[in-house]
C-alpha cells in the first residue's frame, strides 16, 4: 500500500489550483486522483455551454483572470475566449497540469475512503490502495445533479444530462427553473428557433436580487435573456412551485404547481433544477457532519468537524453568509488549507506567502482589512 501526505480527489477548477499551491511546499509528497480526465466536468457540459464569467488576462497588472486558479494563468490566453466553453476550460486545466507537472492520474476512480487506525485516511481506488495522512475533497457539483427534486422528474432530462441542445429538435419546450442553468437552456433552444415557456418560483434578475451572482442571475445571462425575449418566443411564468410531473393519456406530460395551476406539454420538461447540496463529498458522507440544509459542516480552515485532516474544496464550501460557488471565490481557500497543513507537517510555507504587487490576485489585504472580496 503506497503512502502520501496528502491526496486530493477530483482534477477539476478546485484539485488542479489546490494542487498548485501544495506544490510550493517543499518535500511534500502528494498526489491528485481524478477519475476521468482532467477537467471531466468541464468536459461534460452541453456543448453551447460558456462560463458566466469573463475571462481576460489582467495578471500582468497584478490582477489574476477571474477563471484562473492560480496567479498567473489565464483561461483567456489559452482558449482565446472571454467566455469559455467546457472543453476550452478543461484544455487550459490540463495545459496548467503540464506545465507544473502535476502529480495527477487519470482514470482512477477512487471506490471507498475510510479513517485508517493509526490517523489518516485509506482509499481504495480501482489501481489499488492508497494512504494519505491529510484528503482534500475537490469533486465539485457539476456530476451530482439534482435529478429527483418532485415526482416525475425521472422523466425530464437535467441540463447536466445534456449534451447538446442540437439534439432538441421539437418546436416548443418547457423549462423548470429561473436560475443560470434554467434559463441558459431556455436561451439556447430559443436561439435553435425553438418557443420556450420558462417557470419560475420568482425573478433572479430583477431590481431587488441581492448583488451576489452566487444568489442571482449573472450580468451575462441577464443580457442574453434580454435578447432572447425580444423574439416573442420566450414566456415567463413567476410564482411557480412545481409539486409533480405526471404522464397523461397519449403520451402528454402534465406540469403540476403547488397553487393548482398546471400546463400539458407533448415533451418532457427540462430541469434546471440544480445539483445535490454538498454535491461530491456526498460521496463519503459518513466522515463529515452534516448540517440542518443538508451541507457538510466545516471549520473555519474548511476541514470536516467529524473528520479531522479531511478539507473540502470548490464550490460546495460555504462560510455563512458567503458562498464559495466560483472559481474566483474558493480559489481563495487554497493556500489557507496549503498553510495549515504544511503547519502540521512542519514545513516551511514562506512560498504561499509571496508578494503579488498593490492588488495582488485575490484582493489587497492591505487597504481592504475586513473586506469579503
Amino acid at each position: 500500500m503506497r503512502s502520501l501526505e496528502v491526496v486530493i480527489v477530483g482534477a477539476g477548477a478546485a484539485g488542479v489550483g489546490m494542487a498548485l499551491s501544495l506544490a510550493k511546499l517543499p518535500s511534500l509528497s502528494f498526489g491528485v486522483l481524478e477519475a476521468g480526465r482532467i477537467g471531466e466536468s468541464f468536459r461534460q457540459w452541453p456543448e453551447q455551454t460558456r462560463f458566466i464569467t469573463p475571462s481576460f488576462h489582467s495578471n500582468p497588472f497584478g490582477l489574476a483572470d477571474l477563471n484562473a486558479v492560480d496567479e498567473v494563468s489565464s483561461p483567456a490566453i489559452v482558449s482565446g475566449a472571454e467566455h469559455p466553453s467546457g472543453e476550452q476550460y478543461a484544455s487550459y486545466l490540463s495545459v496548467v497540469a503540464r506545465q507544473h507537472a502535476l502529480p495527477i492520474v487519470e482514470g482512477c476512480k477512487v471506490l471507498q475512503v475510510v479513517s485508517a487506525e493509526e490517523g489518516g485516511f485509506v482509499l481504495a481506488t480501482d489501481q489499488g490502495v492508497l494512504h494519505c495522512r491529510f484528503l482534500i475533497w475537490a469533486t465539485g457539483e457539476y456530476q451530482f445533479p439534482d435529478l429527483a427534486p418532485f415526482p416525475g422528474a425521472q422523466w425530464c432530462p437535467h441540463y447536466a444530462q445534456v449534451s447538446t441542445w442540437d439534439d432538441f429538435e421539437a418546436p416548443c419546450y418547457t423549462v423548470i427553473g429561473g436560475y443560470e442553468s434554467g434559463v441558459d437552456a431556455a436561451i439556447q433552444l430559443i436561439k435553435l428557433g425553438r418557443t420556450v415557456r420558462l417557470l419560475a418560483r420568482k425573478s433572479s434578475w430583477d431590481a431587488d436580487s441581492p448583488e451576489d451572482p452566487s444568489l442571482s442571475l449573472s450580468p451575462y445571462t441577464r443580457n442574453r435573456l434580454l435578447r432572447a425575449q425580444e423574439g416573442g418566443r420566450l414566456e415567463i411564468v413567476f410564482g411557480v412551485d412545481v409539486l409533480a410531473v405526471t404522464q397523461e393519456a397519449g403520451g402528454q406530460y402534465r406540469i403540476h404547481a403547488a397553487d393548482g395551476r398546471y400546463w400539458d406539454e407533448p415533451q418532457p420538461p427540462i430541469l434546471g433544477t440544480g445539483f445535490l447540496k454538498g454535491g461530491g463529498a456526498r460521496q463519503i458522507a459518513e466522515l463529515w457532519a452534516w448540517d440542518d440544509e443538508g451541507r457538510p459542516v466545516l471549520s473555519e480552515l474548511d476541514e470536516s468537524t467529524q473528520s479531522p485532516g479531511l478539507f473540502l474544496v470548490g464550490p460546495q464550501v460555504r462560510h455563512d453568509p458567503l458562498i464559495y460557488c466560483f472559481v474566483y471565490k474558493f480559489r481563495q481557500r487554497f493556500a489557507a488549507i496549503a498553510g495549515h497543513i504544511a503547519e502540521r507537517l512542519d514545513i516551511d510555507d514562506s512560498a504561499l506567502l509571496a508578494e503579488y504587487g498593490a492588488w495582488g490576485p485575490f484582493g489587497n489585504s492591505d487597504c481592504c482589512e475586513g473586506c469579503q472580496c
